[in-house]
């Protein structure tokens, strides 16, 4: 599979005056660009002139891909979660600008937020100092405190479609006996808040430092082992089982960590090597994806045994 045209079209003329509008009165568009590594939604950058000269630097991401409509209340589960990390120390996350859930004013569901500085970091020149990055913005997501309202709680994905092994696999059988431990009831856990897609490409670095965390489509209340367990597989596809052990070591114990790996994994979907290859890792493949997934998932059932 290749970049779903959707996420290449740049946002149309409407979508543009509506970003405009929300800035002020003779506020124009002076620049857009797409951004990559955004698989789900289309996400561009656009520059806004307001009338007395002043730049603002915005982020659209839109709900534009035909294949995958958004979940219901997926714009406002952002607002909620940018507008809440946004109250809080330590973390620096987008500004929330403006909304259009139904597509009303934008060409479909889409939402507006400020544009922070840095970029996401995939090929790391030093790999301890990066993943001491990563652990020290998550324990600042889960020490959020819980909102009364507002975010959805933790659900696992891609549960419902469980059967056969993939036809990839070189270890079906340990498939097999994921399959039937997904299938139990989510262990009991502490709640917290949870970004729920936290990886290093939703991470932003500048002068190797982090400057914020980005796409909070997904965020909810749940276990903050759910957001390790991610992160470790996005980081086992990246770099190998060692580097997301040594993650989880420097996070800190969490529990019933392998459970949520291994739901992870499997729930994980297709080996779309394509998202890879668009945030630039080229070298990344289906067959390595097959392999690290095999092996993460034989970790995460030889654990549980």
């Amino acid at each position: 599979m290749e970049i779903p045209p959707e996420l290449l079209r740049p946002p149309p003329r409407a979508t543009l005056d509506w970003i405009a509008s929300v800035v002020g009165p003779r506020a124009r568009v002076t620049d857009v660009r797409r951004l990559r590594n955004a698989w789900a939604a289309a996400v561009h950058a656009v520059d806004v002139d307001d009338r007395h000269g002043v730049r603002h630097e915005l982020v659209v991401r839109r709900w534009a891909r035909t294949d995958i409509p958004p979940d219901p209340g997926v714009v406002e589960n952002e607002a909620a979660a940018l507008s809440l990390l946004g109250s809080g120390p330590g973390l620096r996350v987008p500004t929330l600008v403006a909304t259009d859930p139904t597509g009303a004013r934008a060409d479909v569901p889409a939402l507006v937020m400020t544009r922070l500085p840095g970029t996401d970091v995939l090929a790391p020149p030093d790999m301890e100092a990066f993943l001491d990055g990563l652990v020290a913005a998550l324990h600042t997501v889960h020490a959020t405190p819980v909102p009364a309202v507002g975010l959805g709680d933790y659900a696992p994905w891609g549960l419902d479609g469980l059967g056969e092994p993939p036809a990839w696999s070189r270890v079906p059988r340990v498939w097999r006996r994921a399959f039937d431990i997904a299938r139990r009831p989510p262990p009991s856990y502490v709640r917290v808040v949870c970004h729920r897609d936290f990886h290093p490409g939703n991470v932003l670095w500048e002068n190797g430092e982090v400057t914020g965390v980005v796409d909070w489509t997904s965020a909810c209340v749940g276990p903050a082992a759910v957001d390790v367990a991610h992160c470790r597989m996005n980081l086992t596809m990246l770099f190998g089982i060692d580097v997301a052990d040594d993650f989880a070591r420097r996070y800190g114990p969490v529990t019933d960590l392998a459970w949520f790996d291994l739901v992870d994994v499997v729930g994980w979907g297709p080996l779309d090597a394509w998202r890879w290859h668009d945030a630039g890792r080229d070298d990344i493949t289906d067959e390595s994806l097959a392999r690290a997934s095999d092996d993460f998932v034989a970790a995460a059932v030889a654990r549980l045994s």
